[in-house]
């Protein structure tokens, strides 16, 4: 199992670097699971887009081309007295250096030269343009309209999210984060996940749970690792030699209580028995214990 978690790893690294998730933050999170096959869930706290990239997707900048940007000189050679003219600032010898085999001037830039350097500019321009637009409109679809950058289109993605059931508070506060509300409650006859998240191609839940055979649960937690687990490389300031993007530590507590059987569980202290109840708390994060993320199976009588 552990290299298998290693394996898994080493896949995703690439990806947290050059891709984007929709990950936890600070967060407080309660499962409730009885055997009549109820159930309640609340997740309250930080919600946000980590993207590889310090700037996301709206942080380059398109301003107009500046012809005080552009420096020109003279290369004169020392010997002859050649002059080549050079359509940037060279400081690569000293006019103190009297063996130097050439010396530079600075000049005004022609014209032509100024026009020259526009265009490049202005196609350079267009081109990342095009890159970003690109870009943008492959991370709206994967994330149901959220840019990552891009905080109109992430307050608008707040503000549709909130239009659904569970969704009692969705707030964009700026840095691809967002303040969340969440509860809902029903009875468990088929595969939960959350955050599900409308028209997105990439769904990463925080918690989910499937049906196995025989009542069987399995709480599974892809998203809520600790310090040593697959996102505390997130909390690292590099990785390789990248620099990682500001973010917020995920951590926080995660609790399941059931009537059920509970047949397996990965919580630092087991399960605390109260009647027929059982708990299983997780402190994910910096006080955290395990490397891992929550896990557990329990079984329901119905």
């Amino acid at each position: 199992m552990k290299d298998m978690f290693k394996f898994v790893a080493a896949l995703c690294v690439p990806l947290l670097l050059s891709g984007c998730l929709l990950i936890p933050g600070k967060f407080d999170s309660k499962m409730v699971l009885k055997n009549d096959g109820q159930y309640t869930f609340f997740y309250n706290g930080e919600m946000q887009i980590f993207s590889g990239d310090d700037k996301g997707f709206g942080g380059r900048s398109y301003a107009e081309f500046d012809p005080d940007s552009v420096k020109c000189s003279n290369q004169i050679d020392n010997a002859t007295g050649e002059v080549t003219p050079l359509d940037y600032e060279d400081y690569a010898s000293s006019d103190d250096d009297t063996e130097a085999p050439y010396r530079n001037e600075a000049r005004e830039c022609s014209k032509e030269e100024i026009a020259a350097r526009r265009a490049e500019y202005e196609d350079a321009n267009a081109r990342h343009k095009k890159e970003d637009d690109e870009k943008a409109a492959m991370m709206g679809s994967m994330f149901g309209g959220a840019v990552p950058g891009d905080d109109e289109s992430l307050k608008k993605f707040a503000e549709q999210l909130s239009k659904y059931d569970g969704w009692n508070k969705v707030k964009y506060v700026g840095n691809n984060l967002f303040e969340v509300e969440y509860a809902i409650s029903g009875r468990f006859d088929q595969t939960f996940s959350f955050p599900s998240i409308p028209s997105a191609t990439m769904q990463f839940p925080f918690v989910q749970i499937i049906r196995r055979k025989g009542r069987e649960l399995e709480i599974l937690t892809p998203a809520m690792a600790g310090p040593g687990g697959l996102f505390g490389a997130m909390a690292m300031k590099n990785i390789g030699d990248k620099e990682m993007p500001e973010m917020s530590p995920i951590e926080g507590t995660f609790v399941i209580e059931t009537d059920g059987e509970v047949l397996t569980n990965n919580s630092a202290d087991g399960y605390v028995s109260d009647g027929t109840n059982k708990s299983m708390t997780w402190n994910v994060g910096a006080g955290g214990v395990l490397g891992e993320s929550p896990r557990a199976i329990v079984k329901l009588a119905q």
